[in-house]
């Protein structure tokens, strides 16, 4: 699964991608879930059961959108294996006079984290990178182990020039070093998934235009996504880890 994770620091305040701020009742409402999913040896959904607490509506709408997923198996010695893989989803809902359009998305799929959050919490911003305003780009790969716990593989650097590159590998080892998953199984025994997740890092002093922008624009993103794009037109119904199990793009 590749996750962007963008992160300001405002006085030592991380924002973090999440579910959209406490919103008017006639703005759309998206939010991003996890989805345990158990895929057969052909690659279909078998038992479908979302991770995190909804509404039954709700519930069951996200486990119908996420039947409707095909993978390829994985493969073992040549052969196609079952297993189970977690997707996240993208789910909006947009209002229609008394009623609610709703549509999902198909974000990403491998291992689950812990607790049934569809992402991890951002890393912690380097103390020192806030006092000297340095912020950083970059994409941290790590390897999910098939106990559940997450080892440190690389980080790598957008900006050659990246300053403090030091502080913040170390910053990325505690976070990685500091995840609980749940891995994926392939024939009934967990793997190991590599991982890579962008992540961004930004200063901005707090109530300067700078900051006011960065979060205006976090607020914003959520409206223009597909799934919120999908339930504002009629038709609308009322996320990369190296998994073993990948989505047929042309499924559906």
């Amino acid at each position: 699964m590749r996750t962007m994770i963008p992160a300001l620091a405002c006085c030592a305040a991380l924002v973090a991608a999440a579910p959209a701020p406490a919103q008017q009742a006639d703005t759309p409402v998206a939010f991003t879930t996890m989805v345990k999913v158990a895929v057969d040896d052909t690659g279909r959904p078998g038992v479908v059961e979302a991770m995190s607490p909804l509404p039954d509506p709700v519930r069951d709408f996200v486990e119908a959108n996420t039947r409707e997923l095909e993978f390829q198996p994985a493969m073992i010695e040549g052969q196609p294996r079952g297993g189970v893989t977690y997707v996240v989803m993208g789910v909006c809902a947009v209002p229609d006079g008394e009623q609610m359009r709703m549509a999902a998305e198909y974000r990403g799929n491998g291992p689950g984290h812990a607790g049934g959050k569809p992402y991890p919490d951002p890393p912690r911003f380097p103390v020192e990178a806030l006092k000297r305003e340095l912020g950083a780009d970059m994409t941290i790969r790590y390897t999910v182990r098939a106990d559940g716990s997450a080892a440190l593989d690389t980080v790598d650097f957008h900006d050659e020039r990246q300053r403090g590159k030091g502080m913040f590998e170390r910053m990325a080892r505690e976070w990685v070093g500091g995840m609980r998953l749940l891995p994926e199984e392939v024939d009934g025994q967990a793997v190991s998934t590599p991982v890579s997740t962008p992540v961004q890092l930004t200063v901005a002093r707090a109530g300067t235009r700078a900051a006011r922008e960065m979060l205006e624009s976090a607020r914003r993103s959520w409206a223009d996504r597909p799934e919120c794009l999908a339930a504002e037109r009629p038709s609308g119904q009322a996320v990369a880890a190296q998994s073993p199990f990948v989505v047929r793009e042309d499924a559906g």
